[in-house]
């Protein structure tokens, strides 16, 4: 049996991801193109995992995020749990002994690299900062404080990075504007309000459908490449039951991983670039090239729960075992410290279940 020959331009590209050199436009709409159960398909996501391991010495970080409040949001973003035009939620604020209690857990062990308090498109400013407080007080110095917040002014992002904050993921997503009662380019400009105020930006090819063409990927993605990320990421759609666009389904966790691999070596020549994410966490993208995965707490615009921790989302210990499954020997703090992430690190974190 022969192996049979790959085609020359796929070689090539590959290539300049192994040398360092920036993928173009035309590279990834090429590598978007395959088909994700080709043999290609399956080289590209070892290249991807392979160059993305070799940047930080096959280290991993774990996020968690904190929904802290819900409405009904005026984004009316048709993928989302929480579009006021459809939603079953009413405002709830949660309470400063729950929000205590959640950050408390998620850095009882203090391996957790970043914390995301998560909020609406419009939201309270001040209470935000309560929270913010909230968090910086409780948190260990090697956990950074994150925001993942609606539009917000290079003054309200400089307010923000005054209080602790280090880190905002913000994006514009597929079709918005369309599929969103937002303004892309003052989404775009958040992004830019974001890294004048002197906050790392990270951003996301999201929420990927069945229904998105190529060209419109390779769009979405170069937005962030063209900005200086921090970390870069894809994420799927989920059919949330009940929003408007649930029917077009969802895309396999295996292109997702295609996606990933596709951005991670894009992304990979961009001098501030150190992590790749994946949504929502699985194993077929952690050797495709993303080493960032997220534990996930309070509201969640994939969720019709109240609590994503009860329904989707992943707790720290899980998401500890899924890293080593997916053979990391490190995971990072905050500050870029290592931890050795092996079989006795996962019983002394009660992760080994």
């Amino acid at each position: 049996m022969s192996m049979r020959t790959l085609d020359i331009k796929f070689l090539g590209i590959l290539e300049k991801s192994e040398n360092g050199q920036p993928l173009d436009r035309e590279d990834c709409r090429y590598l978007l193109q395959l088909d994700e159960k080709s043999l290609e398909a399956g080289l590209l996501r070892a290249t991807a995992s392979s160059v993305i391991r070799s940047k930080n010495e096959n280290s991993a970080i774990l996020l968690g995020q904190i929904g802290v409040d819900v409405n009904p949001c005026p984004g009316g973003c048709k993928f989302c749990t929480f579009g006021e035009k459809h939603t079953h939620f009413s405002r709830v604020r949660m309470p400063e002994e729950e929000l205590t209690q959640k950050i408390e857990e998620f850095c009882h062990y203090g391996d957790l690299y970043g914390l995301y308090l998560m909020t609406m498109h419009d939201y309270d400013r001040e209470h935000y900062l309560k929270c913010v407080e909230l968090a910086c007080k409780i948190a260990p110095s090697t956990t950074q404080i994150w925001a993942n917040i609606g539009d917000t002014s290079l003054e309200g992002f400089k307010e923000l990075h005054a209080a602790g904050v280090t880190g905002v993921y913000h994006v514009c997503r597929l079709r918005e504007g369309i599929d969103t009662d937002l303004n892309p380019q003052e989404r775009i400009q958040s992004m830019h309000n974001a890294l004048n105020a002197g906050l790392e930006l990270y951003t996301c090819c999201e929420p990927i459908g069945p229904e998105h063409s190529v060209d419109e990927l390779v769009d979405n993605i170069f937005i962030g490449i063209e900005m200086d990320i921090y970390q870069h990421a894809a994420m799927r759609r989920v059919a949330v039951p009940g929003a408007p666009l649930a029917h077009h389904g969802q895309i396999s966790e295996l292109r997702l991983a295609q996606i990933v691999a596709v951005i991670a070596l894009a992304s990979a020549a961009v001098p501030t670039m150190a992590y790749m994410g994946a949504h929502e966490p699985n194993e077929l993208c952690y050797t495709a090239g993303a080493n960032i995965i997220t534990a996930e707490s309070g509201a969640n615009p994939r969720d019709n729960s109240g609590d994503t921790a009860k329904n989707r989302g992943m707790d720290m210990a899980h998401c500890r075992k899924m890293m080593f499954e997916c053979g990391f020997d490190y995971l990072r703090r905050g500050d870029e410290s290592k931890i050795p992430l092996n079989f006795d690190y996962l019983v002394k974190t009660d992760s080994w279940h």
